[in-house]
């Protein structure tokens, strides 16, 4: 939530997190043998042999990321057969896995029926029943589940952008992938795990101001006083995950006189 946002307004700072992202999770995925298949803006899609790598992948990524500030995941992971046509991967299939991961709870993992049958047998995995979503575009009835076991936080529907009715869910959205009009290569089994970062609300994010610094010497040595300034909101503003006040937005209040929480705002 708010990926665009940010990098609309603070580009360094999503491509910061994005980095991070890289940084955390690509050891992991080599751990449980996955594959880094491609980034999708903010999302993720990775390959995996077995249904039990791919789910216990997504467990460490969320227990991991748990430590990092403003780093949300949500996780979609489904089973089944696709095709690869050149570098890429397409198939009805990949697309599910994208469409099952906004039933995630933030830190959360959504499945598709077919994962939750291979962890029906285990009776260390509990999972819930979510519903039977209309995926637009995709020829094939899916039943979503989440996981609750592991520490993994049960998916609230309210708060999902699903309209429910007798039928089961509705859900037009863009297809964020795109299936290629041919398609080639070879058919394999594989697991999907398709990850969208999440970011705190807007008003959580911390904001500073930094205030112009001023001149003790001559007017004509004014230029260096507003450079410092200038270069030093920039520097800040490029390391991320902070909100910094512009000098020209500065500039326009009587600072001397405010409070600095109130400034900040």
């Amino acid at each position: 939530v708010g990926f665009t946002k940010l990098s609309a307004e603070n580009e360094p700072a999503a491509l910061s997190l994005l980095e991070k992202q890289r940084e955390l999770l690509k050891p992991i995925v080599e751990e449980h043998g996955g594959s880094w298949l491609k980034e999708i803006g903010d999302g993720l899609l990775l390959l995996f042999d077995t249904t039990k790598d791919a789910v216990y992948c997504a467990i460490e990524i969320q227990n991991i990321v748990k430590e990092v500030e403003y780093l949300n995941l949500r996780i979609g992971i489904h089973q089944g057969e696709v095709q690869f046509q050149g570098n890429d991967v397409v198939g009805d299939d990949v697309n599910i896995a994208a469409r099952i991961e906004p039933f995630a709870a933030e830190g959360g993992i959504a499945i598709s029926d077919r994962v939750n049958a291979s962890l029906a047998r285990d009776p260390d995995f509990e999972t819930k029943f979510l519903g039977k979503p209309k995926l637009k575009g995709v020829g094939q009835d899916v039943k979503v589940y989440c996981i609750t076991s592991h520490g993994l936080p049960e998916t609230d529907m309210s708060k999902v952008s699903a309209k429910v009715d007798s039928e089961g869910f509705q859900w037009n959205v863009k297809n964020t992938i795109g299936i290629a009009a041919s398609m080639i290569g070879l058919f394999m089994l594989i697991n999907f795990m398709f990850l969208r970062i999440g970011f705190a609300d807007e008003e959580e994010v911390p904001s500073i101001a930094i205030l112009p610094f001023e001149n003790k010497g001559p007017t004509e040595d004014d230029f260096y006083a507003y450079g410092i300034s200038s270069d030093l909101i920039t520097d800040v503003t490029s390391a991320g995950l902070i909100r910094v006040a512009s000098l020209k937005d500065i500039e326009k209040l009587e600072y001397q006189d405010m409070e600095t929480g109130a400034l900040a705002k």
